[in-house]
């Protein structure tokens, strides 16, 4: 698996200089199957695990940086192109006399860049868009480092670490924070679109890609338009991953944005092997076999089919590695089959649909009405798109119209507490309060909607969440997990759609359906019901509900009063009570139970919220 370490300093500065000069020491002799991309004055940069296609190191000219992962150049007519693995004196000029912007602009793909200009004594730290590699930052005697995971740190002897425990409550809350703030006080991490400069060692932080500005200009309003520019660009992203991989695995749900990946995989042009694997449930949650046999039988692919499996242990959850915020664990745990079904059809990459559902707008359509009359005023129009809001959130059209004038008269804009879960049983109300009115775990792009309406606010929030990287379960010689969906052209085009045109016609992810209407069977592009595992998911919790027990009962959740004991005892007790516990609030718990369990081992903990 990919990896990499960066220190940055200024190194006219003798403390900073002899600090970085240790800890590279430290690094190069614990880690000799390292690789050194850049080592220049003020800036080091090591990896390991790359791999022709996926990830991969390309660098500038005379030593002035690198970029890490996997880049692509921007192309008119949307034909994806490789960038090259080495830039050339011309580009790399252009690069740094741009601090990086232009990597935004000409690039896309999953990368960090880090660029040095030794005249001016200044680095920059890009990470992409998308955020597709994790990019942590903590800060060490004058020393800015920089790496892919909390391992390469603690692999090189840097700590202790404490709790933040602000942004654990909000993740327990449901409330997945997304600022440059992370489950440890001491580790930040760079956002997507972000750029840190340290520049005669001044450190400051400038977003070179602002969703909301994108959202703002160049509306594609014509629904034609916009499904005939999506399929192409969806084609595009989708073949440009796909060309770094002999052998794909495509997790097939049955569901329109996987079927979607389908459909741009089976002719992709660089024709990589092609299997396709399903899980189903074993009792009352619904089964998506046949809509995933249908997609694949139109493309002529087999059909992997494996039960999921509802006596799955939850044990590995007292071993795991540390890591900078809590995972959703059991989705990794489920998912530990992949790897093998790869190795056996020889894929070095698995694809999955994540991420359709954020694009191509699959939820809320009671704003879609607000945002017309914000960017078309009071007119006819108003109703029929009211209509169609109505049908697809099965609401009355008098609701949404409500929300709507309340939205363009009162210019009232939806908060981060509107996003967040209405019956949480477990978290103490004064807690769940106090995060839901708190902007400190907002992004900080969107503290300010700066006139954003209410339904293109929340797209943006929902895009804000990247795909993980990592499998906390993963082993080295693991296959990528790939979202192709998720890329940079496609989300700065679907931010440009806007949300009546998303749910035109009452229909959700309308465009997207629309776009690939000639290529997916009828029965997928119909399709409004999702699959659930509600009862798959019951089946594990009770299946476990000793070990949850000894986790979760004298937990540090519990310690700290964040949890209510007596009902978290209610729940885990396996009879019926008046309590209704989601199966969801009991795992955000379990998941940070698990990772506050693992860093007692290197962080102290404090204490926030108890009494």
């Amino acid at each position: 698996m990919f990896r990499y370490l960066a220190f940055v300093w200024h190194d006219l500065d003798p403390a900073a200089r002899e600090a970085a000069r240790r800890l590279i020491e430290r690094h190069s002799s614990s880690s000799p199957e390292w690789h050194v991309a850049v080592r220049k004055k003020g800036l080091y940069v090591g990896y390991a695990g790359a791999t022709a296609g996926s990830s991969e190191l390309y660098l500038l000219a005379d030593g002035a940086g690198a970029v890490l992962g996997r880049l692509f150049e921007r192309a008119n007519d949307l034909r994806f192109t490789p960038a090259r693995l080495a830039f050339d004196e011309q580009e790399t000029r252009a690069i740094v006399a741009t601090g990086g912007r232009r990597v935004i602009d000409r690039y896309w793909g999953r990368y960090v860049a880090f660029l040095h200009d030794t005249a001016a004594s200044t680095t920059w730290v890009l990470r992409d868009p998308s955020a597709g590699l994790p990019c942590l930052s903590l800060e060490l005697g004058g020393v800015s480092v920089y790496c892919s995971s909390m391992e390469e740190v603690l692999h090189v002897g840097l700590g202790p670490f404490t709790v933040n425990w602000g942004f654990l409550v909000a993740s327990v809350c449901m409330l997945r924070p997304q600022t440059r703030a992370t489950g440890l006080c001491e580790v930040t991490q760079v956002l997507g679109g972000e750029c840190m400069e340290l520049r005669e060692g001044r450190l400051s932080a400038a977003f070179y890609w602002d969703p909301l500005q994108i959202a703002s200009s160049g509306l594609v309003e014509d629904p034609l338009a916009a499904a005939t520019t999506l399929r192409n660009c969806v084609r595009d992203s989708v073949h440009a991953w796909a060309s770094g991989y002999r052998g794909i695995l495509l997790s097939l749900s049955g569901g329109l944005d996987s079927s979607i990946v389908f459909a741009c995989l089976r002719d992709a042009p660089t024709t990589p092997e092609l299997a396709c694997f399903h899980y189903y449930p074993i009792g009352s949650d619904m089964d998506e076999r046949r809509f995933a046999r249908l997609v694949a039988e139109s493309g002529d692919r087999e059909l992997i089919e494996r039960p999921r499996d509802s006596t799955l242990s939850l044990e590995p959850l007292l071993r795991l590695r540390p890591s900078h915020e809590p995972s959703n664990y059991l989705y990794y745990l489920e998912r530990r089959l992949d790897a093998q079904l790869a190795a056996e059809h020889r894929a070095a990459a698995i694809f999955v649909g994540w991420g359709g559902d954020q694009l191509f707008y699959q939820a809320r359509a009671l704003w879609a009405a607000g945002d017309y009359l914000h960017h078309h005023g009071l007119r006819p129009e108003v109703f029929r798109v009211a209509m169609h809001s109505a049908r697809m959130d099965r609401v009355s059209v008098w609701q949404v119209l409500r929300e709507a004038l309340t939205q363009y008269v009162l210019r009232r804009r939806r908060s981060l507490a509107d996003y967040a879960p209405q019956a949480l049983q477990l978290i103490r109300p004064d807690i769940v309060e106090e995060v839901k009115s708190s902007a400190e775990f907002a992004h900080p792009l969107l503290i300010d909607p700066r006139g954003t309406p209410s339904g293109k606010l929340w797209h943006v929030h929902q895009l804000s969440v990247p795909w993980e990287f990592y499998d906390p379960f993963g082993r080295p010689d693991d296959p990528e997990q790939v979202a192709p969906l998720y890329s940079q052209p496609v989300i700065e085009l679907c931010l440009r759609i806007p949300t009546y045109v998303l749910t035109a016609g009452g229909w959700d992810r309308a465009i997207a359906r629309a776009a690939f209407c000639k290529d997916l069977p009828r029965g997928i592009l119909n399709r409004i019901a999702k699959g659930r595992v509600e009862d798959h998911i019951s089946t594990i919790l009770e299946r476990n509900a000793a070990l949850l027990r000894d986790l979760l009962l004298d937990g540090l959740l519990v310690t700290e009063g964040l949890v209510d004991r007596d009902k978290l005892t209610a729940a885990l007790s396996g009879r019926a009570t008046s309590t209704q516990v989601t199966s969801s609030e009991l795992l955000e718990c379990m998941n940070a139970e698990a990772w506050l369990r693992q860093w007692g081992k290197h962080a102290s903990t404090g204490m926030l919220f108890a009494g």
